[in-house]
């Protein structure tokens, strides 16, 4: 048994499904079931009764979810106190993003949690994807928030929220719905994002699942911000493939449109990143808890 287990065991009571916790805590459901089954061997007896409608805690269940909650939270104090006595606590926590997400969300987030912490300082580096990687690598953050999910060992992912990459094209342009066709899409004059900048490197997986790469695009210009290409678009020089979330104004607003391509749908996630060995103060785990877990999680 470890803490882990305790987390996962936890996560099943709360929801009474395996899959709600799988899904929770970004494993598989067979995962989760393994993880029950080992305490159960190990414990000798069943901690949950599985029904048609989902899993409850047995006595012993209850037993062992207040004795788990008890060792968690002991947990937590004994790093904390550690922190204090080897004078590792730092109030300063720096959080690297990635432009779309640093420019729109991660802001708000931080506010919101500087609310409940006032006396953490924290600093937000902005770059694109592979800049904020790099700084990850060298330990010039403490953790970052990307729409990429580099398969690095030393390096560990974990999913904050979903969103969805469209292109974007002023009100005036002659679509009939919210969709275009691949070719058409493929004769749109675009606004691209600079080499490095982790929504190019996504576009650019999507096309070549299609068949394509970028070079069969027809890009006028390249723009670094995502704020010098919205105004690009909406002055009428073309359209740019961008993240929902960065326009979610815009479209409310109809100073921009934003259209789907038909068979290439283009889902995006936004993951915590960071480096395994990197020492992470305890204000800097509550970050990551309130950026990534469900209850606590708030994204603007």
């Amino acid at each position: 048994m470890d803490t882990y287990q305790l987390k996962i065991f936890i996560a099943v009571s709360k929801f009474q499904s395996i899959s709600k916790a799988a899904k929770v805590m970004h494993l598989s459901q067979p995962a989760v079931s393994t993880h029950i089954k080992n305490l159960e061997e190990y414990y000798r007896g069943p901690l949950f009764e599985r029904t048609q409608q989902g899993v409850s805690l047995t006595k012993a269940g209850q037993v062992f979810y207040t004795y788990a909650q008890r060792i968690l939270t002991l947990q937590e104090e004994m790093e904390q106190q550690l922190e204090i006595t080897m004078q590792h606590e730092n109030n300063q926590i720096i959080v690297g993003a990635s432009t779309t997400i640093g420019n729109v969300s991660l802001p708000c987030s931080i506010y919101l949690f500087k609310e409940e912490y006032p006396e953490v300082t924290i600093r937000l580096e902005i770059a694109n994807a592979e800049e904020i990687l790099r700084k990850v690598k060298e330990e010039q953050v403490d953790f970052a928030v990307a729409e990429i999910f580099p398969e690095i060992p030393g390096i560990s992912t974990h999913h904050v929220t979903s969103d969805e990459l469209v292109l974007i094209v002023p009100p005036s342009h002659p679509a009939q719905t919210d969709n275009i066709s691949l070719k058409d899409f493929l004769n749109q004059p675009l606004i691209m994002r600079e080499a490095g900048s982790g929504t190019r490197k996504v576009l650019a997986q999507f096309l070549e699942a299609q068949g394509y790469s970028i070079k069969d695009l027809n890009v006028i210009t390249e723009m670094t911000t995502i704020d010098a290409i919205k105004s690009a678009v909406q002055a009428g020089m073309g359209g740019a493939v961008v993240p929902r979330l960065s326009v979610k104004k815009e479209v409310y607003q109809e100073s921009l449109k934003a259209l789907g391509i038909i068979d290439m749908a283009m889902p995006l996630n936004y993951n915590i990143i960071k480096f395994d060995n990197h020492y992470l103060s305890s204000k800097t785990r509550q970050l990551i808890k309130f950026l990534t877990d469900p209850e606590e999680r708030f994204l603007c």
